[in-house]
């Protein structure tokens, strides 16, 4: 259900005087009669029932003020408008929230006719999870009626919640010229068929592009289409206050942006991206006698993180997405929370789910975000390649944040990765700039430091030394190492090389076979190295990053968990 504007508020309210209210109520209307804010108060856990069960099924409203029809004489039913006592509506509304659990985001307000005065209360659908009461007692809107869940119910309910996507709702009985912005849809239209090639001859009407990209629906608009393209007066009244902020203060204290809007997706990244590259200056500096020119930040990570932002956002709660720019941190911060099982630590492999899916496949298709859910991965990229750390994720207090680091890069890195002709990545520019000054890193830490990640491990690395010409495996009695290849530390700023015993090969050897099969014997390891049995045993001896299990000729070789 969308939020009813006040006209058809009204309407509904004229009509209880013409017919049997009773008649009019349904699976998305409710009416009471509470006549003073007593009543109102005195019957607030009934109220917060039937608001429970329409946040359960479709959403709803309830409107006080209304007889019941059952108890009007002669059909008289403009003896139906009775009214109710004039209250303040936040105070309504607190009252109400108070006995939902999780509270739900209300719209309560009052309307007159007549000098007569009557409360609307609506709710929306509740999307990530089922609202009881404070007292426990699940509620579904069922035709005219509320009633309780069954426990089964409950079970069928919980697994709907999962595949309900409140972006794909269409807005009833509205003309999509009287909801969507003109200046948006002609920009977005012209982008739609350049980005396309579609010939003038060949060119959609209008309403068959509306319908293409998903703003409308056998003619009706979506939530999603009037997110995207909407006007911002339409928006407001019919899902919520969306706003969004770009601050930017400089180094030196001065607040030189600080905007706050509201208004569609469309134009909302627009003015976002220009707020950015006005903040995106050019830095010019010197590596190895050369000048080089480079962005203070990488434009595809801003952008993947801000559109994830818009795409991924809980729509439910009003609320401001955010951008911070410090001059060495930008943070973006979205209301709402991880969806669909991704944390902050498992964000980097999770496979992507939508929480508002028509809303995301509607900006695919201006490739504003990526079906192969490669956003996170581009953001540390764009970080990596400067030498910066890895974007951070954090939730907390119903918002989650990505915040990127905009401290000084690392010239001998950003030359490294950015210059170069090969495409490196996430595993490839962790190492780079692991190794950077340091010159090794043993694989044990390297494969701590990505666990994140969805392809890091043993293989990888090894396939990873193979392809690039920085690294090298090197090994000793301790453990392997990767370390940057001699005739390259001077562009990795090392000044003291990694001293590689002359043993380096084998223990490389025993890690590998270690890795593959879980265990070796003395004599898998003699025939491995190509050596006696006791050299292999004085080697297995000294070997520090393997143990022993059992005596004997049955005795088997492992890791060293320690």
């Amino acid at each position: 259900m969308t939020f009813k504007n006040e006209e058809q508020i009204l309407d509904l309210i004229r009509s209880c005087g013409q017919v049997n209210s009773d008649l009019l109520e349904n699976e998305v209307v409710e009416f009471k009669e509470y006549r003073s804010l007593k009543a109102l108060h005195d019957k607030r856990k009934d109220l917060s029932e039937e608001i429970a069960a329409f946040a359960n099924h479709k959403g709803g409203t309830v409107i006080v003020g209304i007889k019941d029809g059952s108890n009007v004489k002669d059909n008289n039913w403009s003896k139906q408008l009775v009214g109710t006592e004039l209250g303040d509506p936040i105070i309504v509304n607190d009252s109400i929230q108070g006995n939902l659990q999780p509270r739900q985001k209300l719209r309560t307000a009052y309307h007159a006719i007549n000098s007569v005065t009557y409360l609307s209360i609506q709710v929306e659908r509740s999307v990530n999870s089922l609202v009881s009461t404070s007292s426990g007692k699940y509620m579904i809107r069922d035709g005219r009626s509320s009633r309780p869940l069954q426990p089964h119910e409950v079970t069928t309910a919980i697994n709907n919640l999962r595949a309900y996507d409140w972006t794909s709702q269409t807005i009833e009985d509205i003309e999509y010229q009287k909801l969507l912005d003109v200046h948006s849809i002609s920009a977005a239209y012209a982008d739609y068929v350049a980005r396309k090639d579609i010939a003038d001859d060949e060119q959609p009407s209008l309403e068959q592009f509306l319908e293409a990209i998903g703003v409308t629906s056998d003619g009706k608009v979506t939530k999603a289409g009037l997110l995207f393209l909407g006007k911002s007066e339409q928006i407001k009244a019919l899902l919520g206050t969306y706003e969004y902020r770009f601050s930017w203060i400089k180094r030196n204290g001065t607040l030189k942006v600080n905007e706050v809007w509201d208004g569609n997706l469309w134009d909302t990244n627009i003015k976002a991206k220009k707020h950015f590259d006005d903040c995106n200056s050019s830095e010019v500096f010197t590596f190895k006698s050369k000048s080089y020119t480079c962005k203070l930040l990488d434009v595809d990570a801003f952008h993947e993180g801000f559109l994830n932002s818009l795409v991924h956002r809980d729509y439910m709660l009003e609320g401001m997405v955010s951008i911070e720019f410090d001059s060495t941190l930008m943070t973006i911060t979205n209301p709402g929370c991880f969806f669909g099982g991704v944390s902050p630590e498992n964000i980097t492999n999770h496979h992507p789910r939508h929480r508002n899916k028509a809303l995301a496949n509607l900006m695919m298709n201006f490739n504003l975000v990526d079906r192969a859910g490669m956003g996170v991965k581009r953001m540390g990229l764009g970080s990596l390649k400067y030498g910066r750390e890895f974007p951070t994720f954090k939730e907390a207090n119903d918002t989650v944040e990505v915040a990127f680091s905009a401290k000084a890069l690392i010239p001998a890195i950003f030359v490294i990765t950015v210059e170069s002709s090969e495409d490196f990545g996430l595993m490839e520019l962790i190492l780079i700039n692991s190794l950077y000054k340091v010159g090794h890193i043993s694989v044990s830490d390297l494969l701590k430091r990505t666990k994140h990640l969805k392809n890091s491990g043993w293989q990888e690395i090894k396939e990873i030394v193979e392809q690039q010409q920085f690294f090298e495996l090197c090994g000793n009695n301790s453990g392997v190492y990767v370390k940057i290849s001699k005739s390259w530390s001077n562009n990795f700023g090392i000044s003291k090389n990694f001293k590689v015993p002359r043993t380096s090969e084998k223990y490389v050897k025993l890690y590998d076979f270690l890795n593959a099969y879980g265990e070796a014997t003395n004599e898998d390891v003699s025939n491995l190295l190509n050596q006696s049995t006791s050299h292999t045993s004085l080697f297995l001896k000294n070997t520090e990053f393997a143990k022993r299990l059992g005596n004997g000729p049955s005795s088997k070789w492992v890791f060293h968990n320690d």
